[in-house]
């Protein structure tokens, strides 16, 4: 078993290394809406951070609802990211990564929580050579901690938009 952790590892090290977006500095914003345990979880608004040097995607996200506030944390590696169409000026990618969220909650009905894993998958655009636009599905498994609960899952759409410096 131990051995099969050390392979995968390797080739996700690896994978992350030829991915198109490794490197560099960007900014965005990224808005979303989820569906999971508790049926549809509505819109939210955030940024989008990543910093060079380090394979991750950061996402912060706040959601402000009649019935309280929700803050969010992912962070992605993306283990494939190549080329899907380059014709003259449009080049579009294709993504497919393995990350993390993390989830609070302060609602009318109490405090929740929950952390877990999320394989986003989708569709970027490089708009020149500065600016993406990308769209997102992000399937998630994980433990609800407030009440505690397994499986915490849900579905998350995403659209943002990234500048590169």
């Amino acid at each position: 078993m131990k051995k099969i952790v050390v392979c995968a590892v390797l080739i996700l090290a690896a994978s992350v290394a030829f991915a198109d977006h490794s490197r560099g500095l960007s900014l965005g914003v990224v808005g979303g809406s989820s569906y999971g345990e508790g049926g549809f979880g509505g819109g939210d608004i955030g940024l989008a951070l990543h910093l060079p040097s380090v394979p991750i995607f950061w996402g912060i996200r706040a959601n402000l609802n009649d019935a309280g506030l929700g803050l969010g944390v992912t962070g992605d590696s993306y283990v494939y990211d190549q080329s899907f169409i380059t014709k003259g000026s449009l080049n579009l990618d294709w993504f497919l990564g393995l990350g993390g969220y993390l989830n609070i909650g302060l609602y009318d009905t109490g405090t929740t929580g929950a952390f877990g894993v999320r394989v986003p998958i989708g569709l970027s655009w490089h708009i020149g050579k500065p600016i993406e636009l990308w769209l997102d599905l992000a399937p998630g498994l994980g433990l609800s901690v407030e009440p505690l609960q397994f499986p915490d899952w849900n579905v998350v759409g995403e659209v943002g938009l990234r500048f590169w410096f």
